[in-house]
């Protein structure tokens, strides 16, 4: 370990491990829905339309999240391939840079916080085990705003940790300042009020624990917090002026406080979810984390762990009772939760429990069986998903014999998931990648025309990315017009609506030609759907 530590050797090991960990199945997993659909569709209207301040899905303003996450997917397609901007590769690297990024970053707090012999190798861990993590490696593959946003958490915590670690005698440097506010700054532009949420809980919960809130004027709330605004505050303007009314006003009523309040958009849990998902969310790496919390919490009079576990109980606290849960939430507790633990493991030579790789042993054949059960039942690569279902139980097998270092097993466990599960076994499982069969079928019947297509049942905003923006959505009657009137649009409907629109085109003087049909589930609503590519044609004369 120590020889890994020294020079560029971090960086690079560090950098190797990322891409063997975000690039696998990032071009080739389909867009997914919602969330990820509808940032890309927003973004790509702001490229038809060379708009960079209203967003937009369709006619809809999209204001309840800042702009940052489009610009950065602009600056990405604009870079990569402008003319194809129905790959959504290309949406996906502003959140694969970041996760990187973010990596390096967490090494490099590390190193800060943990100085002497020990702190590079706790660093190195550290930015380790913040990568191989399930709930990273799925962010980074993402076109979301939350791999982003946890850099800017990062950024701002690597100041707040030169003001926390500062005495009179070692005053902090004036990066503290920019690292902290500019983080901050950045995360409102990124995704609204969560950053100040956060950075305010680490603060405060270390200023509880040290019985000492006066480190804080050093930060120079005011003046940070001016500098912060600079940030979001040009757009907020520009976007209130073009007539979609207040952006923080609307964005606070309608996303903000709603999740404080109640479970928004359905997305309700009880106080622990959090905490009884992160045996998986934090899988691989939850054969270090989890047991090595034990350690980190034993060793918490130590400076340097107590910021750490400050940013990660206060964090966690807040978000476990909100309630409004999604398991990515906790994504920027993962650095202060390794961080932790790499910094007791290199103080202590204690050795972790033994529940915590039998934990990790249950939430692997979980994994294991999960996938075996994907692939049998949405028509998927059973000999992918029987080669990793054996990469797993070697790696089983090298754990309980203690043939192999738990450090080394969790980085190799990832990179196995990532090149298998990513990489292999989700871009195949044909059966849930209704959207990208809809758009492949329409392409053939297409023949060059724009009309748009009409959607009466699957109404998913990847078919809207991948169909283009005319695409419009409606119900069964108003499509039966638009197919009379647009004699080469096509339409896209259920089985279950087949006669409602054959008697909808009969009353226009028009008959139903079905083209193909898909079969699919859709995991969305949780249903299954067997869909119809249609047209129309004249009525036939008796």
């Amino acid at each position: 370990m120590q020889d890994l530590t020294l020079g560029i050797r971090p960086y690079i090991l560090l950098t190797a491990l990322c891409l063997a960990l975000f690039l696998p199945g990032i071009s080739t997993v389909p867009p997914t829905d919602r969330d990820e659909a509808r940032f890309m569709q927003a973004t790509k209207q702001m490229l038809e339309t060379g708009d960079l301040i209203n967003i937009r899905f369709q006619e809809e303003p999209r204001t309840k999240k800042p702009v940052g996450i489009h610009w950065l997917q602009y600056a990405s397609v604009k870079i990569f391939a402008e003319t194809q901007q129905n790959t959504a590769w290309m949406y996906r690297v502003p959140s694969a840079i970041s996760s990187w990024l973010a990596v390096i970053c967490v090494f490099l707090l590390g190193c800060k916080l943990f100085k002497g012999p020990n702190g590079m190798r706790a660093g190195l861990i550290a930015a380790s085990l913040t990568a191989c993590t399930l709930l990273m490696i799925v962010e980074a593959h993402l076109a979301k705003t939350d791999a982003t946003l946890l850099l800017t958490v990062v950024l701002a915590h690597m100041g707040l940790a030169q003001y926390y670690q500062a005495t009179i005698e070692c005053r902090p440097r004036i990066s503290a300042f920019f690292l902290l506010w500019g983080g901050i700054g950045a995360g409102l532009l990124i995704k609204g009020p969560v950053i100040v949420a956060i950075v305010l809980a680490t603060a405060l919960a270390l200023s509880a624990a040290d019985k000492n809130f006066r480190w804080l004027r050093n930060t120079h709330p005011l003046f940070g917090f001016l500098f912060a605004a600079t940030f979001i505050l040009p757009w907020t303007i520009a976007a209130s002026m073009s007539g979609d009314g207040n952006v923080i006003l609307t964005s606070l009523s309608e996303d903000f406080f709603p999740k404080l309040i109640g479970g928004s958009e359905g997305h309700g849990a009880f106080p622990g979810m959090h905490l009884l998902l992160s045996p998986i969310t934090l899988w691989p790496a939850s054969l270090i984390i989890l047991p090595g919390l034990v350690l980190a919490w034993r060793q918490r009079h130590t400076p340097a762990i107590r910021f750490a576990l400050a940013w990660a109980g206060a964090t966690w606290l807040m978000f476990e009772l909100v309630p409004t849960k999604l398991p990515h939430y906790i994504l920027p507790i993962v650095p202060a939760l390794a961080l932790a633990v790499a910094g007791a493991m290199s103080n202590s030579t204690t050795k972790t429990a033994r529940w915590g790789s039998a934990l990790w042993a249950i939430v692997t054949v979980l994994l294991v069986g999960g996938c075996l059960w994907a692939s049998a039942t949405y028509s998927g690569s059973i000999a992918i998903t029987v080669v990793f279902a054996a990469c797993l139980l070697s790696i089983l097998y090298a754990l309980w014999s203690h043939k192999t270092e738990k450090l080394l097993l969790v980085p190799v466990t990832a990179i196995v998931t990532s090149g298998l599960l990513f990489g292999g076994i989700l871009p195949n499982l044909t059966d849930l990648a209704l959207s990208p069969r809809i758009a492949k079928v329409i392409a053939q019947h297409r023949h060059g025309s724009r009309d748009p297509v009409v959607l009466t049942h699957f109404q998913e905003p990847s078919a809207v990315f991948l169909l283009g923006t005319n695409t419009i959505i409606t119900n069964v009657d108003s499509a039966a017009d638009q197919l009379t009137n647009r004699q080469d649009a096509l339409a896209v409907i259920s089985s279950s609506q087949r006669d409602l629109m054959t008697e909808a085109l009969f009353a226009n003087q028009r008959e139903l030609v079905p083209l193909d049909s898909i079969a699919g589930y859709n995991y969305s609503k949780g249903r299954s759907e067997t869909l119809l590519i249609i047209r129309s044609t004249d009525l036939a004369v008796p």
